[in-house]
């Protein structure tokens, strides 16, 4: 492996909920545990096991989930990132959840495929620098853009940018190839997903710097007058993760041909 697994603390230890979504994680190779779901499991799991992320329900048998992420964060210094499950969606509990320190709000039922995005996501993990997987190489420029994980933008760019490392034709095309193959795995409309990715480069437009911004996808300060499109916004994701596979897997002195399967890479290279 190239990275350590991300560690995924769940706040049910029933087997219909806990165990399964644990089960479900590790099919993304998240090693997921349960704890009971209440204050004392928790804050006793945090201080001995250090999760990288605290899956919670918004209330728990004893307390609350706002007051367990404080009590945690006076406790821990390097506290766990939180996902807030909720039996169901409310803008309003979102928005405070979010406020109150957590990293992303789900509502039930769960998608554990969107669960396990979140959790790769929101873990504050750094990235090991022979890591090559195009998936963690992904969320992790993403992440330093501050790119928040609970917009379904962040999720759009994410598999806008892992279809273009697959068939970088697409980018030729994003209009009409890649937003409609987007669209379909999210059961949602080209439409919708292109004004949902405009969103998320906005947001980060705001609130990450420029020089940040510039540093990581490797273009001067002249580039960034204005805000780029959505296009240029995913060309320059998939050229900057691209080069990042190239040079991880081979070095700078390398000239390689990277072709996917499935979730790995296979390459080809010949030495300059």
């Amino acid at each position: 492996m190239n990275t350590p697994q991300i560690k995924a603390l769940i706040c049910d230890n029933s087997a219909s909920v806990g165990t399964s979504i644990a089960s479900s994680l590790a099919e993304h190779s998240i090693y997921a545990y349960t704890r009971s779901n209440n204050e004392s499991a928790v804050m006793n799991s945090v201080i001995s096991e250090a999760p990288d992320v605290v899956i919670c329900n918004l209330t728990l048998k004893d307390t609350d989930v706002v007051t367990l992420m404080r009590k945690i964060r006076e406790t821990v210094s390097d506290a766990p990132s939180f996902i807030v499950v909720c039996d169901l969606y409310n803008a309003f509990i979102e928005k405070q959840v979010l406020a109150n320190g957590a990293s992303y709000f789900i509502a039930e039922p769960i998608n554990t495929d969107e669960l396990a995005e979140a959790v790769m996501a929101v873990a504050r993990r750094n990235v090991a620098p022979s890591c090559h997987d195009p998936e963690i190489l992904v969320t992790d420029t993403i992440k330093k853009i501050c790119i928040p994980a609970n917009l379904k933008g962040y999720r759009y760019i994410r598999s806008c940018v892992l279809e273009c490392l697959r068939d970088k034709s697409l980018l030729d095309n994003i209009t009409k190839r890649l937003y409609p193959v987007i669209a379909e795995k999210y059961s949602a409309t080209p439409s919708r997903v292109e004004r949902a990715i405009r969103t998320a480069i906005e947001t980060a437009w705001e609130r990450a710097d420029k020089l940040s911004i510039r540093n990581v996808l490797g273009y001067d300060n002249s580039f960034f007058n204005v805000r780029p499109t959505n296009s240029e916004f995913i060309a320059m994701l998939t050229d900057k993760i691209q080069l990042q596979m190239r040079n991880r897997i081979y070095g700078q002195n390398t000239c390689d041909r990277i072709s996917f399967t499935g979730n790995t890479c296979e390459s080809s290279r010949a030495v300059l």
